[in-house]
């Protein structure tokens, strides 16, 4: 008895520890981050979290240098950034991170220059930094540009616009966006509005869903003492009231913060036990958290690993909208971001309509997981392929297709009348039969009648006994709809032009397998003529 109790005790302490681990206010980086003899400032986290910016007093003589790690799993062990990156004509502290982390952006007044400070880029080829570039004007201009910050599809920049500058300070700032045109060009910045722009505003960050933009001001009416932390939000195009990070702020200069794309933690340097700077992530209160964001990453190539030709397309489910369409990079390569709270549908479209296409759903309404692997192939279809509708669904409890069904079923039309040399077979599939003499849920919707001939004794008129056949008819209620699914299949898809005897249907139910569960399977398979 007494085991048993010291028993319950350590498991009501794990528990508690583990609770107060997953919602923990503030969490320190690893020890191959933080060291306790070395200072650490200015981190910058990459949108999907996976790689990291800092500077550290680790350099050549105890020196402020700029490292750089990155992490499958395990952070790996930072390393110094190339020379002709950290040198002694840079704003220390002004650089950032693409979304992936294969791309630097960092502050430097090293020639040519088109100014006084420019914000230059070098891209991360296996383990090496590619000499830097300008990024030129309309970005940079005769002032001080630096502190640039990317949304994840890399086609929104933030970056502050300042009067003086050095390595290790900025003043007289103005925050400013630009966009890139459709021919890969920034369009020409404009300054962010004045509620923002109070004077000396810097560091923008801004956040992995596109609207949330943190920036430091010491010319606030909320300030603290010296650099504050504020954020604003993008609604119908105007932003918001800055509102203080007082969760962080502090009486001295709060200022080179990160976020990753899942949006709870804020990553801040901090003292540590040892009164070293370390670098803590510190939780974000829920009225100031931005919305997270999934990375969907992968390839679009060819039953060969070959690259396809193809648009990866992104439609928000809810409001029915195209919130992205792009091609995926020269090598197939793509990475898009799913925003928290609603449902999406990522399809990838090739230019050759005798190709397959690709079609899944997320729903990210409850829980939003870090980041998916999505590798698509797309070919020319054979016999034996199979073809899966996920996509494809029927209004409750009935053979109707839902609307949102329509741009799938045009989508295999295509696929289907490229192909004629092939037949295609819809298979719609139950598992979750279920069947009752009477109407005991709105799902069974479908009547089964059998007769059976049986013999029964009588007594006729005369008091005789004899025997007679009786037909007894049963009627029962069920839920198999699958032909009548796979048939309204083939209808909508003979109305775009499929011809009839290139279909056949198949419908199957059986009970599930779990009490409970449900699952309806829809899928089309190629078959020779």
């Amino acid at each position: 008895m007494a085991m048993r109790k010291i028993f319950c005790i350590l498991l009501l302490l794990l528990s508690s520890t583990i609770v107060s681990w997953a919602q923990a206010n503030t969490r320190r980086l690893p020890s191959i981050i933080n060291h306790p003899s070395l200072n650490l400032y200015a981190p910058y986290v990459s949108h999907d979290g996976n790689a990291l910016l800092f500077i550290s007093d680790d350099g050549e003589d105890r020196s402020l240098t700029v490292f750089y790690t990155s992490r499958e799993t395990d952070w790996a062990e930072p390393k110094v950034l190339p020379k002709n990156i950290n040198h002694r004509i840079v704003y220390l502290r002004g650089y950032a991170l693409s979304g992936d982390g294969k791309k630097l952006y960092f502050t430097s007044a090293k020639s040519p220059v088109v100014g006084g400070y420019d914000i230059m880029t070098s891209d991360l080829k296996g383990s090496t930094w590619s000499e830097p570039q300008n990024l030129s004007v309309p970005i940079n201009s005769k002032t001080n540009e630096g502190c640039p910050s990317l949304t994840p599809d890399g086609n929104t920049i933030y970056f502050m616009r300042c009067d003086r500058m050095d390595q290790n300070k900025a003043d007289g700032c103005k925050l400013f966006v630009s966009r890139k045109k459709a021919n890969g060009q920034w369009e020409e910045p404009s300054e962010l509005p004045s509620n923002i722009n109070t004077g000396n505003s810097q560091t923008p960050r801004i956040m992995a869903d596109g609207e949330t933009l943190i920036f430091s001001s010491d010319k606030m009416a909320t300030n603290k003492g010296g650099m504050d932390l504020y954020t604003t939000k993008l609604i119908n195009g105007n932003w918001s009231e800055p509102k203080p990070l007082d969760f962080v702020n502090t009486e001295k200069d709060d200022q080179f913060v990160s976020v990753s794309a899942l949006g709870r933690y804020l990553l801040k340097e901090a003292p540590g036990a040892r009164k070293t700077s370390e670098l803590v992530e510190f939780l974000i209160p829920a009225d100031l958290r931005p919305k997270g964001a999934m990375k969907v990453e992968g390839t679009v190539l060819d039953a060969d690993n070959a690259p396809v030709p193809s648009y990866v397309s992104i439609t928000d489910l809810q409001s029915n909208k195209r919130v992205y369409n792009g091609r995926p990079n020269a090598d197939g390569s793509y990475i898009v971001y799913l925003l928290e709270g609603t449902r999406y549908e990522i399809s990838v479209d090739p230019e050759q309509s005798n190709i397959t296409y690709f079609a899944k759903q997320y729903d990210l309404t409850e829980k939003t997981p870090q980041r998916e692997r999505l590798n698509v192939v797309l070919k020319e279809p054979v016999a034996g392929d199979e073809l899966l509708l996920d996509v494809v669904a029927f209004k409750p409890n009935s053979f109707i297709l839902e609307t949102s069904s329509e741009v799938e079923l045009k989508r295999l039309s295509r696929v289907m009348k490229a192909n004629a040399h092939l037949k295609f077979e819809i298979q719609v599939m139950l598992s979750g039969f279920k069947q009752d003499s009477v109407m005991s849920d709105p799902d069974l919707t479908e009547i089964a009648i059998d007769s059976l001939t049986t013999q029964i004794e009588a007594i006729d008129g005369l008091g005789q006994s004899l025997t007679r056949d009786t037909l007894v008819v049963t009627k029962s209620f069920h839920n198999d709809r699958t032909l009548k699914q796979a048939e309204a299949i083939r209808e909508y898809l003979v109305a775009q032009g499929v011809k009839k005897d290139q279909l056949t249907i198949f419908g199957n139910a059986i009970p599930a397998a779990l009490p409970g569960s449900r699952k309806l399977t829809i899928k089309v398979v190629a078959m020779p003529k």
